[in-house]
């Protein structure tokens, strides 16, 4: 993250302490990242070659999903799920949600939750620089027989309002491939400098 988002990250984080308590903050960021977890678990299911929700999901059934119903009518031909990723020469690894087609599209699609509406890919943050930091890593992991050229961003809801989807076609993904490179770039010259400045 740059310092700016660090520092609104730690502001938001401060804001919702005092609004809630250290406790209070704990449990719904936990429930947060677990209903992330749960939601990402059902669409594994539904994406998967068998199709179907299990038992355990009909509350993510009534919201999350059917958040992105009207997505997933047009998704299809899914070639990843869940798929670790590596990219060899600028060293990275990632572990991303699907590739699969979108209105005909090969794409990197990543499954976003989030309780405030997000209807423009600007509202998404980071989130375009992960979808092209996945597309870089599958286009040279020789564990992947295809290429992908498109990103789509799907931002579901609890309250089962339509999703918003962020397609990002190949001159969008290049334009974010860029930044994604300068933020890489940062990256590794703050950890060579840290490195640096450890003593042995």
């Amino acid at each position: 993250m740059t310092s700016e988002q660090i520092f609104y990250l730690e502001r938001w984080k401060q804001r919702m302490i005092l609004e809630l308590g250290e406790d209070g903050f704990a449990e719904y960021t936990s429930n947060l990242f677990l209903q992330g977890k749960q939601f990402h678990e059902a669409l594994e299911s539904i994406l998967s070659p068998q199709g179907n929700l299990k038992e355990g999901d009909e509350n993510l059934e009534s919201g999350y999903i059917e958040s992105i119903q009207h997505i997933l009518k047009d998704v299809s031909g899914v070639q990843a799920l869940e798929s670790a990723v590596q990219h060899e020469t600028l060293k990275y690894v990632g572990l991303l949600d699907c590739v699969a087609e979108y209105q005909g599209n090969l794409c990197v699609i990543d499954w976003k939750t989030s309780e405030k509406p997000k209807p423009l890919i600007r509202n998404t943050f980071d989130n375009p620089l992960q979808v092209v930091a996945y597309m870089g890593a599958i286009n040279h992991d020789a564990n992947y027989s295809f290429q992908v050229r498109c990103g789509l961003i799907v931002v579901a809801y609890k309250d089962g309002s339509p999703a918003h989807p962020h397609f990002m076609d190949t001159e969008l993904c290049s334009q974010y491939w860029t930044k994604w490179l300068l933020r890489l770039e940062e990256y590794t010259k703050k950890e060579k400098n840290q490195n640096i400045q450890k003593p042995d």
